[in-house]
């Protein structure tokens, strides 16, 4: 009697932790929506049904007392438990991984800085406090906005809005203005600023942060789909960041810019990498930057920009820093790149402070190298054109080495690897459907193949006047934009590829692949202010004029010349199309004062 009540005992603990185990892998199975829904369903089934079988026999054991029929039940269902739970755990691992680089929340953080020691925030009176002018910035406005509520600074001090934040810096920097409210990331994102040293000391008055759910920040850019099926656009932004995992989303650098067109169907991918210094319209703001400032203003104002600029929607995002590029690298096992540099190059390593050094030719590169290659420029004769270039190298030969994932660990360990290095809009349900898409590489890699097409935005250097600085820019060319973007738009299925009719070649040169864009055309290049001081006052109107400008002139006491132009209220090299339409000239007026008649004959040449 005995004997039979801790059969029973046994009995229903192992029905109960088969019941548990083989319920929980059913339920993980059925997150896997879109993904082998046969075997799934097949499988689930099976599970159920050996549950059931069990459980009958565990139950018909206890009942009759049959001892040796339990003890091969017993085994049975904990055999069954074990691998339900093993198979129910994996999928959660995966699930939840993936998961986490979508969070729910976005973490944002102004700071209130200065150039010198002031009151704490509660006490400050009597100083001009600059703020981005930009409603919509929640790093450079909202945040700031709630601060000076908070503490009544509006009542004691001059509240400044500024357009941009290099603007913002420059005046903090030249001491127009007492303090700033910035992104906290203001070290990261300034570094590159000609009158911004690493040295300068800033004095941190307040930092206020504050976590937006990502539906409300990011509502424009949130995906409505649950399966990757159709052709669609990727935006890879890498971020200037050593870090392990991606900290505040509100600002960041965006030190690589890569749009990726993907037709799931046809396997057939475009590149489109963005130089950083690519002269374009802010879509937060309006402000004409540079389009990596973009990132300033978080990440969806940085989708918005690009979308602006290439008129195509952005369907999602994927944000990685440094380190994730080395990890994810190495997690595949390397990547086999033909580096093409003009000698060896250096860069100090990422992760570890030692430099790394490369050369020319093919070859087998770890993930630090990878990212060495990927982050080099300023030895390229290129520059950050050939940058560009390298990490679409990159990306293509990490794409193809995807294909050696041949195991359930393999896939674990890439995952472990990025899972806090890359931040995505994407769903768990669209980033599991892109096991479609890798299952058409992997299984099917002898007959169905990659087709990637490598874009190149070509244009000119323009250095220029800008908030007190020069800065170089990159003035593309509409047409050579025109080309890659009608090239993303072939692989998107919104154009008809152009039949290539006719072909030749010649077999004493190499065969060059087509790359979208790649031409120089024949389009002015924008105009920019000239030094008038150094012409003729009739020459110097004429000049202004013939640019569109209004000519005012202001006759001054000098030692110079009569007619001799001192200065001009438009700094040479500014681009005139954020110039303002108003110049004013000082003129020498020489000795003698001159009047409006002698004006007229000096600009005109004529005399009555």
């Amino acid at each position: 009697m005995k004997k039979r009540k801790i059969n029973k005992i046994i009995g229903i603990i192992l029905t109960l932790l088969s019941i548990i185990s083989v319920s929980f892998c059913v339920y993980e199975i059925s997150l896997l929506a879109n993904i082998e829904t046969f075997y799934r369903t097949m499988g689930s089934t099976l599970l159920i049904v050996l549950l059931v079988a069990l459980v009958y026999s565990l139950i018909d054991c206890f009942k009759t007392g049959k001892t040796k029929k339990l003890i091969i039940s017993a085994i049975l269902s904990v055999l069954l438990s074990a691998i339900a739970l093993i198979i129910g755990l994996v999928i959660n691992k995966v699930y939840t991984t993936l998961g986490s680089m979508n969070a729910d929340d976005v973490n944002y953080k102004t700071v209130l800085i200065s150039l010198k020691e002031l009151d704490n925030v509660e006490n400050l009176k009597g100083i001009k406090i600059g703020i981005i002018s930009n409603e919509e910035d929640i790093n450079g406005y909202i945040l700031p906005m709630e601060v000076i509520e908070k503490y009544n600074l509006s009542n004691d001090n001059e509240i400044i809005k500024i357009s941009d934040s290099i603007t913002l810096m420059s005046k903090l920097l030249n001491g127009e203005v007492d303090a700033i409210f910035i992104s906290s990331n203001y070290k990261s994102m300034f570094q590159s600023l000609d009158n911004f040293e690493e040295t300068t000391k800033f004095y941190e008055i307040t930092t206020y942060g504050k976590s937006y759910r990502k539906s409300e920040v990011e509502k424009d850019i949130t995906s409505t789909r649950t399966e990757i099926s159709e052709p669609f656009t990727i935006l890879l932004l890498g971020i200037d960041s050593y870090e392990e995992e991606i900290g505040d989303g509100g600002s960041y650098n965006g030190d690589t810019i890569m749009l990726l067109a993907v037709d799931p169907s046809t396997l057939n991918v475009t590149m489109f990498s963005i130089p950083r210094d690519t002269y374009t319209y802010m879509a937060c703001g309006g402000a004409l930057t540079k389009i990596n400032h973009a990132a300033w203003g978080g990440t969806n104002c940085m989708i918005k920009t690009v979308e602006q600029f290439t008129g195509l929607n952005v369907d999602y995002y994927a944000m990685v820093n440094f380190h994730g590029v080395s990890k994810l690298v190495d997690a595949v096992g390397g990547v086999d790149v033909d580096v093409q540099t003009p000698g060896e190059i250096c860069e100090n390593d990422a992760r570890h402070g030692s430099q790394i050094c490369l050369n020319p030719g093919y070859q087998h590169l770890n993930g630090d190298e990878a990212l060495v290659y990927s982050r080099h420029r300023k030895t390229l004769p290129l520059g950050d054109f050939q940058r560009g270039q390298h990490q679409q190298q990159v990306v293509e030969a990490l794409i193809s080495q995807v294909k050696n994932l041949r195991s359930v660990n393999d896939f674990l360990n890439v995952l472990d690897a990025v899972s806090n290095s890359i931040k995505t809009n994407m769903s768990t349900e669209e980033m599991l459907s892109l096991y479609n898409i890798a299952k058409n590489v992997l299984v099917q890699s002898d007959s169905v193949q990659l087709n990637i097409t490598k874009t190149f935005l070509t244009g000119y250097s323009l250095y220029i006047w800008v908030n007190g600085n020069y800065s170089y820019t990159f003035q593309y060319y509409k047409q050579s934009l025109d080309e890659i973007v009608d090239a993303l738009k072939v692989t998107l299925g919104q154009k008809e590829k152009e039949v290539v009719k006719e072909f030749s070649f010649s077999l004493n040169e190499p065969y060059e692949k087509y790359i979208a864009g790649d031409n120089y055309y024949n389009e002015e290049q924008k105009p920019i202010m000239a030094d008038l001081t150094k012409l003729g006052l009739s020459a110097a109107t004429a000049w202004a004029e013939a640019n569109g400008l209004n000519v005012n002139i202001e006759y001054v006491d000098s030692e110079y010349p009569s007619g001799t132009i001192i200065s001009q209220s438009i700094h040479e090299d500014e681009l005139l199309e954020l110039a303002s339409s108003e110049l004013t000239l000082q003129v020498s007026s020489g000795a003698n004062s001159i009047t409006g008649q002698t004006l007229l004959e000096e600009i005109t040449g004529v005399n009555e």
